[in-house]
């Protein structure tokens, strides 16, 4: 008896072990597809950063928390948004103002609650004589 061709069974495993390496594959990429968005998403955020300082410029002031805070603003880039808030440094008690201020810009997108980037510095108030 002479058998041409495949069993039933090989060609079962075959298939399931090509159905595999395709899911494998798929989750790959959709994976990459996943990260490239979100790497856009920080890329476009970081170009909201260079705008919103380029229009809300950190310059010597003599009242840091009248002049260096900024409204959100999301008219730089749509779906993202610029703000700026202003915080004094905490005083510890008996201690001489320092005039020392902390400054977040924090750029947010989509829902804004889990997306974002914020950048926080110090700036120091300028004292004017």
């Amino acid at each position: 008896m002479r058998r041409d061709g495949f069993t039933l069974i090989e060609i079962l495993f075959a298939t399931m072990i090509l159905s595999f390496g395709l899911i494998s594959l798929m989750s790959g990429v959709s994976n990459c597809a996943l990260m490239m968005t979100l790497s856009a998403e920080y890329q476009k955020a970081q170009y909201v950063f260079s705008l919103g300082e380029l229009k809300y410029p950190i310059d010597d002031s003599d009242d840091v928390e009248e002049d260096l805070p900024v409204d959100p603003d999301d008219e730089l880039v749509e779906g993202y948004t610029f703000e700026r808030t202003v915080d004094e440094k905490e005083e510890e008690t008996g201690v001489v103002d320092d005039k020392l201020y902390t400054v977040r810009t924090r750029v947010s997108w989509g829902t804004g609650e889990d997306q974002f980037e914020e950048l926080v510095r110090y700036v120091l108030q300028k004292e004017f004589k």
